[in-house]
């Protein structure tokens, strides 16, 4: 024959808690709801607060193309006009006449009615001053262009704009030169650099924006709103990428550049994302907190009606087992009462029997001669022990058919307090001898009630005896009767150590017992009769310790149907 064995992993035999499991319900649904309904709402505000911002950036961006691209091309008119006014003057008029005494001031006055250009000068080709006119002459007086790179740059080029530079006049300043066809002589004249900066000055780039013009080495030919003299690393490294029309984002500023002035130089327009948004942050922010109190009451109001639906499913739950329990532990006394009942049949036979003949044996020891039996006082004796034991044996069976249901009682009008009186009375004697003080909190208005008063007796009698067995000596019983909610309340409650929880869990069982010689059937049998009367019985142990005995019947006649 061949054995087989298999192991059963420990978590398979790990039951949950009912309390666990209705806990991790509730973090479930606490799951679900943050799920359901907290997670998307947070979802959708963060994707229309991003939708927002990628809009925005997207406008802002096309418009500060579109703002670089225009004033890149004004800046470029407003340069060419330059150029092209220096230009209609050197076709127009001969060096010589230009360098006659006032005629080159009059010339500069007449084509500077708006203040567009500084100074104007007339210088040969070998780079020597022939004329000039403006704020600056004791600075260029005597002065020679010959090896400036301005100078050389519009000798080979015809036409020339410069970069910023300082020059002889030690201020930073833009130059428009224009040479004659033979590059024998040119006109120089200097843009005014107010002017020239309010170009950019009026572009809108937003609060803490910057709008500047930088050459090909990245050098500055305005000056910056923010006070900036150069480009930092991060706006060298982005601009120098691309010098056509583009738009560029860094994590902090907007950056839109346009090329001008034949790509010599790169119009910038910065504005600061932070500033420009700071409405969109403040509403985002007022946003995030309505969604945050939204979340907030979601969560507390699906919190509420959570624990209030599951505690109902949980309370609903709880009846369910304790109805279970009831109707498990009625099966199981309606098993052992059949049982017993069985039990009790099957011994009263032998012992009504054994009763009989013992006494028929009784009987024919009369007609007996005396002296012919010897022992006739012993036999007596020992048919009398018989008769007493089968007499205890038949005690015994004839509650072992009270306890199923055997035996019918008789139901009359009762009154608690005199049965509780009366029951005492059997016990005073035996409380006496172990000093255990019997106190009584009656209830005088009690109403009379219609139940079986012996058995009823047998009940206080038992939670009595128990009471006594549990102080052993020096103690106190108390028993307590009150009217509540229709129903009359008995207390007994004793002094001594109380019950274990286990015990607590099982008193009411069949065969379940404390005491080292008990049979543990006391208590279920009490337990059949208050539950066939009507009422019911519980157990607890006390606040200051002691075990609480409480039978609770109904006022009105209304016992329960015997189960079948």
């Amino acid at each position: 024959m061949k054995l087989y064995s298999a192991t059963i992993p420990g978590a398979a035999l790990n039951i949950r808690s009912r309390e666990a499991y209705y806990a991790g319900q509730k973090q479930l649904f606490a799951v679900v709801v943050i799920l359901v309904a907290i997670v998307p709402l947070v979802f959708i505000s963060w994707t229309a607060a991003r939708f927002y911002q990628n809009s925005w950036l997207a406008k802002t961006s096309a418009e500060m193309q579109s703002l670089a691209e225009s004033r890149g091309e004004l800046i470029d008119l407003f340069l060419n006009n330059q150029e092209n006014l220096l230009a209609g003057l050197v076709e127009l008029y001969e060096p010589a006449w230009l360098a006659a005494p006032g005629n080159l001031e009059k010339l500069f006055a007449a084509m500077n009615r708006d203040g567009v250009i500084v100074d104007l000068g007339l210088i040969a080709g070998d780079g020597a001053h022939l004329g000039y006119t403006g704020p600056y002459a004791e600075h260029l007086k005597g002065k020679n262009y010959a090896t400036a790179k301005w100078f050389a740059e519009v000798m080979e080029n015809g036409r020339y704009v410069s970069d910023v530079f300082s020059g002889y006049r030690g201020v930073p300043h833009i130059i428009v030169a224009v040479t004659d066809p033979g590059r024998t002589w040119l006109l120089r004249a200097t843009i005014n650099s107010e002017l020239f900066n309010a170009l950019l000055a009026s572009a809108e780039v937003g609060p803490g924006g910057d709008a500047f013009i930088i050459n090909r080495n990245g050098e500055m030919q305005t000056p910056s709103r923010l006070g900036s003299t150069a480009l930092s690393a991060e706006e060298k490294s982005l601009l120098a990428t691309d010098r056509a029309l583009a738009v560029h984002q860094s994590p902090d500023y907007l950056y839109a550049a346009a090329a001008i002035k034949n790509s010599d130089w790169l119009l910038v327009l910065k504005t600061d994302i932070n500033s420009s948004l700071a409405d969109f942050y403040r509403a985002k922010k007022r946003d995030n907190l309505i969604i945050l109190a939204a979340a907030l009451l979601i969560l507390a109001v699906a919190t509420i009606l959570m624990r209030s639906m599951m505690n109902r499913v949980e309370g609903a739950d709880r009846q369910r087992m304790q109805l279970y329990d009831r109707i498990r532990h009625s099966e199981k006394m309606a098993l052992i009462g059949r049982m017993a009942a069985s039990v009790a049949h099957e011994i009263n036979n032998p012992l009504q029997i054994i009763g009989d003949q013992a006494g028929w044996l009784d009987e024919l020891l009369d007609e007996e001669k005396p002296e012919a039996l010897k022992n006739s006082a012993e036999y007596r004796t020992a048919f009398q022990k018989i008769r007493a034991q089968v007499k205890r044996a038949s005690t015994i069976t004839h509650r072992l058919l009270g306890f199923s249901r055997s035996t019918e009682g008789t139901k009359s009008r009762v009154g608690i307090n005199a049965l509780l009186e009366d029951t005492v009375s059997f016990l005073e004697k035996e409380a006496r001898n172990h000093r255990i003080a019997i106190r009584r909190n009656l209830d005088p208005a009690l109403p009379d009630i219609t139940t079986d008063s012996a058995q009823l007796q047998q009940v206080f009698l038992n939670i009595l005896n128990n009471a006594f067995d549990a102080i052993g000596k020096e103690g106190a019983v108390t028993i307590s009767t009150s009217l509540t909610r229709g129903q009359i309340r008995v207390e007994i409650a004793d002094s001594g150590p109380g019950l274990s929880p286990e015990a607590l869990g099982k008193i009411f069982e069949p065969f379940f017992t404390t005491k080292q010689a008990g049979t543990g059937i006391g208590l279920s049998i009490s337990y059949n009769i208050v539950e066939r009367l009507g009422g019911a019985i519980e157990a607890r142990n006390g606040k200051t310790g002691g075990g609480i005995f409480t039978v609770t019947l109904p006022v009105g006649d209304r016992p329960k149907e015997d189960t079948p």
